[in-house]
């Protein structure tokens, strides 16, 4: 029986280096007594048979913990008691002492350890042999030596038992009762008294049959080691798989690293029974527990002593411990899992910016502790900014978005909230700002949006409308987000690029356009957009060769102005649905327009957007008016503006059209950026000089010398010309005299008509023809 200390304690050292010389005193005094009597061959027999069994025997203890130390209830007792039976008392004590120095000695103990263990054994089997020789008198083989025995095998037990639970005592500085009176105490003393029962046994088959009988007796010794240890590892077992599903339980539960940390402690430190147990960022060293702990990106060593252990092997040690430390990684990982999706779901994958429905709970709190200034909040849509995701693709386009990001942090401070809501929009919410300031940090954000981002090699510029609005404690985050909404949206029907403060007034003209909107977008499923015709004329001649299809709607009757529902479309993408719904009147309107024109040719004329040409059905579409026209030649307008945002994309589009025979035309040509580059890019055929050209020529020398230029510039690169813009016969006179051979088209000769008047206007035309020849 040996004890485990904890704590190496000046005290502890003082009382076993105590034992230990009690020990010395009791070995030196049979010592004295054995060589009086003269060391006979007996003892040198019974050293060399006891040595190694009492080193084996005492490899099965049964370990009683507290915690604090551990008490090693040892059967090696039961040859002690063989020894006292079959030799006399001194020698006796004399091969056990010697055996119990060299189990001590060859064991895996510190030296404190070693020394009061060896001066416990021979104290212990001092007394116990004091015990036998007094009772039994030297009686052998009666009921009296039977009794004297077993008093003898209780006082080692008491003796060692008590004197272990004072050393456990004195180490961890607790009540000796504590130590004493534990579970299990009752099992070992069950254990005991048939082991040593064996001793006994054996002495009485070596007294009365040959020697190599006592081999027999290493069944039941055997069989009765391994069950105590058995025992021993079961309820070992027993409690560290409580205490590991106990701690896996916990861990569930834990809602931080530190708290993590401290389980795995506090798990640890009950799992091994040792209070010293801690976490260190070094590799161990000789003579510690040490299993790695993985606790998110830190790697940790979970590390305790490795002597005096009164329980299982280190090995078993060191496996629990690791299933402890996997308990602790993973409990550390599912927090950081979980702290992961929460920040995912709560900011912008792209950015990494907060999202809206941080975003609101941010300016809910702000609003809930505003108590001087307003707080102030920032609506921002991006100008321009699909142009780019359509040219350079959308990889390009998040890139620009994530600079853009980068930007609007470094204009705010660190307090502020600057969160994306969605696609190009923005939001930044500012608390305790004086409202004096918020102007100039509105122009220093459309500042810094504006400067120039190099895209494929390229500088390009982008802008933003921006929509101001405060609240104080009454407002909500929602009303407040939807106010700044509103002023954005205004910021963009004044011009784009600026930022505007909310006003009340802006709620009704919101809800105005909403209800525009929605009514448009009915109209569009409906078909209810109209058609009408403005007629263009050949200059030389004034007859109608074609005649180019204008959108118009009359919303519960009353006209709604073209500029202001096709910007609406544009804006809220129904242009595509619009541009449908056109060019399935045109083809149905084409065969009655086509008879009217009495076999000369015609051709009519459709606006359509890049945003069509990007559609993927709209080539089919094409393909289908072209079908139901039946000669009447198509002829596609694309505003040079909107050139400016072709992609390839929308080029091969173009030209798989153009292989139907549908011709494309340039509109509004000459007040774009780029001119005379999209003539060798585009598709195109025909120009249309824009009406700002024609507007002076009757007047301005220089306005009439700018459209010859372009007329001719045109007509020697193969393209046909239209001339818009005519409203008086000056300005016809100009065109045919410096033009001639061109198309023109205006208020002078026609404005735009239904169906029916342009049918009725070419009947009469072609009944002028007949009658002139």
């Amino acid at each position: 029986m040996s004890s485990v200390p904890s704590v190496g304690e000046t005290w502890r050292w003082r009382y076993h280096l105590a034992v230990l010389a009690v020990g010395l005193v009791v070995f030196a005094g049979a010592a004295l007594e054995s060589a009086q009597d003269g060391f006979g061959w007996d003892l040198g027999l019974a050293t060399l048979i006891a040595v190694p069994l009492i080193a084996v025997v005492a490899r099965f203890p049964m370990i009683l913990d507290s915690g604090s130390g551990g008490i090693e209830v040892g059967f090696d007792s039961s040859i002690l008691i063989f020894l006292l039976c079959t030799l006399d008392t001194s020698d006796a004590l004399v091969a056990w002492s010697i055996g119990v120095a060299v189990t001590q000695v060859t064991a895996n103990k510190t030296a404190n350890a070693k020394c009061f263990n060896i001066g416990l054994g021979v104290v212990a089997g001092g007394l116990a042999a004091t015990v036998y020789a007094v009772g039994s008198g030297g009686a052998v083989g009666t009921p009296r030596e039977l009794v004297a025995m077993l008093f003898a095998a209780a006082v080692y037990f008491l003796t060692d038992y008590v004197l272990s639970g004072v050393s456990v005592a004195i180490g961890a500085q607790s009540r000796l009762s504590r130590e004493l009176m534990q579970r299990g105490t009752l099992l070992a003393i069950a254990c005991f008294v048939p082991l040593d029962s064996l001793g006994y046994l054996g002495a009485v088959v070596q007294r009365a049959t040959p020697w190599w009988t006592l081999s027999l007796l290493a069944v039941p010794l055997v069989t009765l080691l391994i069950a105590t240890r058995a025992v021993t590892r079961g309820q070992e077992n027993a409690r560290r798989l409580t205490v590991l599903f106990s701690a896996a339980v916990r861990a569930q539960a834990h809602v931080d690293r530190e708290a993590v940390i401290d389980a795995l402690l506090r798990d640890a430190r009950q799992l091994l029974k040792l209070r010293d147990v801690r976490l260190r960022d070094t590799p161990p060293v000789d003579g510690t527990i040490a299993v790695p702990v993985q606790l998110g990106d830190d790697s940790r060593w979970l590390v305790a002593q490795a002597k005096n252990r009164a329980r299982a092997t280190v090995d078993s040690d060191e496996q629990a411990l690791r299933a402890l430390a996997a308990v602790a990684s993973d409990a550390v990982s599912r927090l950081e899992l979980t702290d992961e999706m929460v920040h995912v779901a709560r900011h912008d994958p792209l950015t990494d910016l907060p999202n809206r429905g941080i975003l609101l709970d941010r300016l809910t709190q702000a609003l809930a502790r505003q108590r001087h200034d307003p707080v102030a909040l920032l609506f921002i849509d991006l100008d321009g900014f699909k142009p780019i995701n359509d040219r350079y693709g959308h990889g390009v386009g998040d890139d620009v978005l994530v600079r853009l990001a980068t930007r609007l942090r470094r204009c705010v401070r660190s307090t502020d909230t600057v969160a994306r809501l969605g696609g190009d929009e923005f939001a930044i919410l500012f608390e305790d700002v004086d409202q004096v300031l918020m102007p100039l940090m509105c122009e220093r954000i459309l500042a810094s949006i504006g400067e120039s981002i190099d895209i494929a090699g390229q500088p390009v510029q982008l802008g933003a409308s921006v929509g101001l609005a405060y609240g104080t404690s009454r407002d909500s985050a929602a009303s407040l987000l939807r106010n700044a909404d509103l002023a954005m949206y205004e910021a963009k029907t004044q011009g784009k690029g600026r930022y505007v403060e909310y006003q009340t007034a802006m709620g009704r003209v919101r809800l105005e356009r909403l209800e525009l909107v929605d009514d448009l977008r009915q109209a569009i499923d409906d078909a209810e957009i109209d058609v009408a015709y403005q007629p263009v004329i050949g200059v030389d001649h004034g007859r109608i060769v074609g005649a180019e299809a204008l959108a118009r709607w009359r919303r519960n009757g009353v006209p709604v102005a073209p500029d202001v529902f096709i910007s609406v479309a544009e804006e809220t993408g129904l242009i595509v649905p619009l541009g449908d719904v056109i060019l399935g009147k045109v083809a149905a309107d084409a065969p009655a327009l086509l008879s009217a024109a009495d076999g000369e040719p015609l051709s009519i004329n459709v606006n359509i957007s890049a945003a069509q040409l990007r559609e993927p059905e709209f080539i089919a579409t094409v393909g289908r008016t072209v079908a139901a026209m039946r000669g009447t030649s198509l002829i596609l307008e694309i505003t040079e503006r909107q050139g400016v945002d072709l992609d390839d994309n929308v080029l091969a589009a173009m030209r798989a059209i153009e292989n139907m025979g549908v011709v494309f035309a340039i509109d509004d040509f000459g007040v774009g950026f780029s001119s005379i580059s999209y003539l060798h890019d585009l598709p195109a055929q025909v120009i249309k000089a824009d009406a700002a050209l024609s507007n002076g020529i009757d007047e301005d020398p220089r306005a009439r010398a700018l459209l010859r230029s372009v007329v001719l510039m045109g007509q020697s690169l193969g393209f046909g010309v239209v001339v818009e813009g005519i409203e008086r016969e000056s300005q016809l006179d100009v065109v045919r005299e410096d033009a001639p051979g061109v198309l023109a088209q205006g208020y002078l000769m026609h404005r735009p008509m239904p169906l029916a008047d342009l049918l009725s206007v070419m009947r009469l035309e072609r009944d002028g023809r007949r009658a002139m020849r």
